[in-house]
């Protein structure tokens, strides 16, 4: 397993020209205020999720902005938050756009989904190409740059008018462990005050310990204590550097699961559920979705075949000879996720990520959304 891989070919992103402008001078960077506080709401901190049921929760990426938001609107009435991937911490504490190049922030459709119900959560982030995953280890042992940090995210929660603030800070070093959760007490507090929400993602693991210092970095009871929303990445059981193979079997996400609800409470735990996967020639693999898995599976004539858990895969040889290896996962395989976050009566469930899905995923979970389908 390892950190999912964002990319596939950048797609130009949608943007309300002039509010885009006023917007970026307002937020993109966003500056720690000398002395004072932030300002306060008086609203209360909303509930994690709806009372009871599952929620859906849908990541947009910043290099596929346009077919993602159009997956959210075609299908808005299924939301209840969506997490836009646009931001990223500096080296100071401060907070910038994931890429400068390509993140285009979109107020319209942020005012757009709110308007239907759903709430905002933008995503901060430590794994864009344009930011060294080890800029938060630098932050959580500075204790000025962790204060910084916290004062930052909160000014984009409060400047951005968003409900909260999404955290995707992968692949940190045990070391860190004690001084991430210390620093999520902090953030928690600041936006809980402010009547906001905090949300984190967390990699897979079947014990405190996991597999690697990336595991060790997070103490899940300590998280679930404070976030008002655990995101389980559960997926890259197989991964671009490994040899091919299924990219959330199910057997293994039951696993995470069945562990990580020892940890956190079940309601606060919003399962992980990919819609892409990799073509790996050897144990190098490219990330595809199911429109392009299924191209390539038509181009070269090649038969998908179905592991036990559904999940597609396939093999071909391209012009040049060489054999590829393709598996993802599309609505027949997601099924089998759905069924786990039932059993264990999970707060819902996210995607990653919106844009190039197979388009029968929506019935089937509209199925299981079921009376809470608005």
């Amino acid at each position: 397993m390892r950190p999912k891989l964002r990319k596939m070919a950048p797609v130009a992103a949608t943007t309300l020209a002039g509010a885009l402008l006023l917007w970026l001078a307002l937020v993109v960077t966003v500056e720690p205020i000398p002395g004072g506080s932030a300002p306060r709401s008086e609203a209360p901190v909303p509930a994690a999720g709806p009372a009871g049921r599952p929620k859906l929760v849908g990541y947009v990426p910043y290099w596929d902005q346009r077919r993602g938001f159009a997956s959210v609107t075609r299908n808005v009435r299924m939301f209840d938050e969506v997490s836009p991937f646009w931001y990223a911490p500096d080296r100071s504490g401060g907070v910038v756009r994931a890429d400068p190049s390509q993140t285009k922030i979109d107020p319209g459709a942020v005012r757009m989904l709110q308007s239907h119900g759903i709430r905002v959560m933008p995503t901060v982030t430590n794994i864009s190409d344009e930011v060294p995953v080890e800029i938060v280890s630098a932050l959580l042992h500075d204790p000025v740059a962790t204060r910084r940090h916290v004062r930052a995210l909160l000014d984009l929660a409060i400047t951005g008018g968003y409900d909260g603030i999404d955290l995707d800070y992968e692949s940190l070093r045990a070391a860190d462990r004690d001084a991430y959760s210390a620093f999520l007490r902090q953030l928690a507090a600041a936006l809980h005050g402010n009547g906001k929400l905090l949300t984190t993602s967390v990699h897979p693991k079947l014990s405190d310990a996991g597999y690697d210092e990336r595991n060790q970095a997070q103490d899940f009871r300590a998280i679930g204590e404070v976030a008002d929303e655990v995101r389980v990445m559960a997926y890259d059981y197989h991964w671009a550097d490994s040899p091919p193979g299924a990219v959330a079997p199910a057997g293994w996400v039951d696993d995470v699961i069945a562990w990580t609800v020892t940890q956190i409470p079940a309601a606060k735990v919003v399962l992980g559920a990919v819609l892409l996967g990799y073509d790996w020639v050897g144990r190098s693999g490219t990330t595809v979705d199911d429109k392009t898995a299924l191209a390539l599976a038509t181009h070269y004539h090649a038969t998908v075949w179905r592991a036990d858990d559904q999940s597609p895969w396939f093999r071909y040889r391209d012009d040049d000879g060489q054999q590829h290896t393709v598996w993802w996962e599309d609505a027949r395989s997601l099924t089998g996720k759905l069924e786990v976050a039932r059993k264990y009566h999970l707060g819902g469930v996210f995607l990653w990520r919106l844009g190039g899905e197979d388009g029968a995923v929506w019935p089937e979970l509209r199925a299981w959304l079921g009376r809470r389908h608005r």
